[in-house]
């Protein structure tokens, strides 16, 4: 193998906000290039905080044919005063905000802010007692081939790590949330699992303490090493032979993701019927017990508005011809107009491998629909299939084919289907061919984008653009755009639904903004404790779903858990005008709905490591409970926190041992929010509730939250303060509430005023009392 290092540019040039540099490498290997020819160097500006940077081992053979994923850089592109400075064999490019150092006699490169801090330097001091660089810097790798010509294999560079830096996001990783000391490999693997290193979701961007992300931008392999080789150095290796990546920089990680999810595509939000409860197993395998258990989920007043079906809606061995098996689900078209009248709606599971003996496999064939081995055969493979038998891959870069596999689901959507648990998507050999001429090497992490996107967007044709969805397992830098995302599957134990938590906030930060698991876990049986605390953590997710290889209905684990299941299932409900509002401002704003403490409290040091808290939305603190203790330590970060249970306040910047019956888990309301709910019902119901309850908690006499009118189409915004003894409540034009709720306000209240406009008083009285307006009828609680 010859390592080939950039060593100093012979000249640049600027043009616009791009500059060009044409560079001279070093090669470890005594016999010369076969020409002097200079290896180009691209930086080019975004905005005064965001560039792409692009080193090009080949630039002969022109720039990547592969158009995704899609990025919107209009999104983010502003006007750039681009000030070059030439001094001392250093070439400076400042921004204002930022400020690039390149090495010209001796090659570097260092990024500064704009108070001359270090945000990101390209490493070559971290040297060995013998004077060996322990880590290889910008460059490539070239291997022999046949006794002679030389390839690039591998493009990459090195970077310094501080002391102390901590290295975030990657996909969704189970390992350590704190990446640094890790070797990472973007690649989709079946990982059979979430306790290894190995993903279905291989994002590759990170973002840092030291305040910037970046984004590798390619379909390609990824290796990184956070600092395993060397404490000092993290090095970033991609296998093709361009290098380049998107440097992001901002006052936080919010400012950061804000801006590469502008860039990589924000999701729409997904229907609201989405958010209700679903139920699921590995799998119903007939119409019968399907509808016993929606009839047993309204007997036992389980809120729940989705039921799924895994491969037995299909013909055995059939999976995926996307062909329903009427004998054990006759009539299908009838059952799921009763499961719509009984407010149920219907997902239904795939893959996109079809087996060989099916129809569809015939017709993919003939028409050339699938993924081809290099001889102009589809490529078959053994256990590609739900099953274990030999099926073919979709190829969806060819658009026949994609024709072809999303009319299947235009049929199934037009009987009444819902949506599609689209799973697996990581199976692409590296030696396969697409349409579009490009081998599985370069579209193997791609490949679950485009499945995800197909599917996505015909739910959307045929059901309407505010009913896109899909549940979908596998993705790549941008499949935040097509939501929802579940994590795989977990072990059936306390490590299981732990390492699920993990992978969840760290596919935050990468960009996914509404994600889920498996409660109970997948593979096996968990225990009654395992199963209801997976419930609580699950119902208190973005979306919540029942799943596994046996029974996950919580009748399978006992009255006891009957009960528990069916109080966080109404706690969830009713809470869904808050978690519903949060979905809103995912769609507009990027950041996830489940998120980490560090994602709003990134100054407090303590927030760093925690993976085992998170917070739902802006204002809900969860802990789950991983253990079969009756105890938990919960931190609390800076401000005050309200115990939902209890009411009780804390304050913030402690760590707190809490008790945790069965039956409880810790949830704290952050004070100075305003919490959107509404008495739970059986089923996500449509609109504005009847009745709207805006749970105002004041801190330092004041409170502010957000709501999704749904009337309006409109996010409106929430204040709550106090005036003297008056009560001050803005609320815009937002459809009429129909109850207030205030709670800590600290001395008397005489009065209510909205939006400027006093209500007149049914009754009177020191805080706490009621007010009623008599022409709206709208209740003010104060306590």
């Amino acid at each position: 193998m010859v390592n080939t290092t950039v060593s100093s540019v012979r000249e640049y040039e600027r043009t616009g906000n791009t500059i060009e540099l044409l560079c001279d490498v070093d090669r470890t290997l005594e016999q010369p290039r076969s020409d002097d020819r200079p290896v180009p160097v691209t930086i080019r500006f975004l905005n005064a905080s965001t560039f792409r940077f692009e080193l090009r081992a080949n630039p002969e053979a022109g720039t990547d044919r592969n158009p995704y994923p899609e990025f919107d850089e209009d999104a983010i592109r502003e006007d750039v005063v681009l000030d070059l400075d030439e001094r001392d064999g250093v070439l400076a490019v400042d921004t204002g905000d930022l400020c690039l150092e390149i090495g010209l006699e001796t090659w570097s490169f260092r990024v500064e802010d704009a108070d001359g801090a270090v945000r990101f330097e390209e490493q070559r001091k971290d040297l060995d007692v013998r004077g060996n660089d322990r880590v290889e810097p910008l460059g490539f790798r070239e291997e022999e081939i046949n006794h002679g010509p030389h390839r690039v294999t591998e493009t990459g560079t090195a970077f310094a790590l501080a002391p102390g830096e901590r290295i975030y996001g990657l996909g969704e990783k189970f390992t350590p949330f704190d990446r640094r000391g890790q070797e990472i490999e973007s690649w989709h693997v079946e990982p059979l699992g979430t306790e290894s290193e190995r993903a279905y979701k291989n994002i590759p961007f990170h973002v840092s303490s030291r305040g910037y992300g970046l984004l590798v931008d390619t379909t390609h392999r990824v290796r990184y090493d956070l600092g395993n080789e060397s404490t000092a150095s993290a090095t970033v290796a991609v296998e093709d032979d361009t290098f380049a990546f998107v440097f992001f920089a901002g006052s936080s990680i919010k400012e950061i993701h804000s801006a590469y999810t502008a860039l990589t595509g924000r999701p729409d939000r997904p229907p609201k019927w989405s958010f209700g409860v679903w139920m699921s197993r590995l799998g119903y395998e007939s119409r019968e017990q399907l509808e016993a258990i929606t009839a047993r989920l309204r007997e036992e007043e389980i809120p729940a508005d989705v039921v799924h079906l895994d491969p037995f809606w299909m013909r055995e061995n059939k999976s995926t011809d996307l062909v329903w098996d009427t004998e054990q689900f006759p009539d299908p078209e009838g059952m799921i107009e009763e499961l719509h009248e009984n407010g149920f709606r219907l997902s239904l599971w795939e893959h996109p491998h079809v087996p060989v003996s099916t129809e569809a496999f015939e017709t993919g064939r003939e028409e050339g629909y699938f993924v081809e081995d290099g001889t102009g055969k589809p490529y078959v493979m053994e256990r590609t299939c739900q099953g274990d038998y030999r099926g073919a891959i979709v190829d969806f870069t060819n658009p026949d084919a994609v024709a072809w596999w999303t009319d299947k689901h235009r049929d199934l959507l037009e009987m009444g289907v819902d949506t599609f648990k689209t799973d697996y998507g990581e199976y692409i050999p590296e030696d396969a061919v697409f349409d579009n001429g490009l081998s599985g090497k370069a579209m193997h992490n791609l490949y679950p984008y485009l499945y995800n996107e197909a599917v996505y967007e015909t739910v959307g044709e045929v059901n309407g653009d505010d009913q896109a969805l899909v549940w979908g397992r596998a993705g790549w830098t941008g499949s935040q755009r097509f939501p929802v995302h579940w994590g795989g599957d977990p072990q059936t134990s306390f490590n299981g639904m732990a390492a699920a938590l993990r992978g969840g906030l760290s596919a935050s930060l990468s960009g996914i903004g509404y994600w889920s698991h498996d409660i109970g876990g997948f593979r096996g049986e968990p225990d009654d404790e395992v199963y209801v605390r997976w419930a609580q953590f699950g119902l208190l997710s973005s979306h919540s779903r029942c799943h596994g290889t046996t029974p996950r209905e919580p009748w399978a684990f006992g009255e006891r858990a009957v009960e528990i299941f069916r109080e966080f299932a109404r706690l969830r409900y009713r809470l869904l005008p808050y978690i519903y509002s949060e979905a809103e401002v995912t769609s507009r704003t990027g950041y996830p709905i489940v998120r980490p403490l560090l994602f709003e409290f990134e100054d407090d040091p303590r927030t760093h490591e925690i993976a085992d808290q998170y917070l739902l939305g802006e204002s809900l603190l969860v802990a789950p409970v991983f253990d079969e203790t009756d105890s938990r330590s919960v931190y609390l970060p800076e401000g005050e926190w309200i115990e939902w249970w209890s009411g009780e306040r804390y304050a913030g910047e402690q760590t707190l041992d809490v008790d945790v019956p069965l039956d409880r888990i810790p949830l704290y309301v952050r004070a100075g929010c305003v919490l959107p709910t509404r008495e739970p019902a059986q089923t996500v119901q449509e609109g504005p509730p009847e009745r709207l309850t805006l749970q105002a908690t004041l801190a330092d006499g004041g409170a502010s939250g957000r709501y999704y009118d749904e009337a309006r189409d409109e996010l409106a915004e929430i204040e709550v303060g106090v005036d003297g003894t008056t009560l001050i409540v803005d609320v815009g034009q937002m459809t009429p509430v129909r109850e207030f709720v205030v709670e800590g306000v600290d001395g008397r209240v005489e009065g209510v005023s909205v939006n400027g406009t006093p209500l007149s008083s049914v009754e009177t009285a020191p805080s706490p009392g009621e007010w009623v307006d008599e022409g709206e009828n709208v209740r003010f609680v104060v306590e």
